[in-house]
């Protein structure tokens, strides 16, 4: 049962050749203490469109992709525009964070160190459009209710 059908801001088919080039590594870094590692899943999928470049976001033109995504759908639109600037200011806020893990060595053999901006970006998209999902689409249900509650508590980075 899905809760809540969040709307797919890049490209489904990008996203899971960045997860198959990336998902094991990915797995290895969340067992990993200390500062948090950049996730290569996300930033593959914004190189892939061109959105990231050197540490940079490209904030309007993610800002234009991710609207033209919600374009038939009214009802996320508002959310989207507003949690996506929600999303810049907490990562503004975290940024020496953010700069320490993409200054980290790697800690495995083959372990690319990506820049955290991407995956603190999209982590705080995913986790927001969900806990924020609009009445029509979210699927009330207990469990629904108690993974939405968990969430809210969830640290974005």
């Amino acid at each position: 049962m899905e809760c809540c059908n969040t709307p797919m801001l890049l490209d489904k088919d990008i996203m899971m050749d960045c997860y198959q080039k990336y998902g094991d590594q990915t797995k290895k870094q969340m067992k990993l203490e200390g500062v948090p590692r950049g996730c290569c899943i996300a930033e593959c999928g914004l190189n892939a469109t061109g959105l990231y470049s050197n540490g940079m976001i490209k904030r309007d033109d993610m800002t234009k992709m991710f609207m033209d995504s919600v374009k038939d759908m009214p009802e996320w639109q508002m959310l989207v525009r507003d949690t996506l600037d929600e999303c810049f200011k907490m990562a503004e806020s975290k940024m020496d964070e953010i700069q320490a893990g993409a200054m980290l060595e790697p800690s495995f053999e083959g372990e690319k160190i990506c820049h955290p901006i991407s995956g603190t970006i999209l982590r705080c998209m995913g986790m927001n459009l969900f806990v924020k999902c609009p009445a029509g689409v979210y699927n009330e249900s207990d469990e629904c209710n108690q993974l939405k509650e968990y969430s809210k508590m969830c640290p974005i980075m």
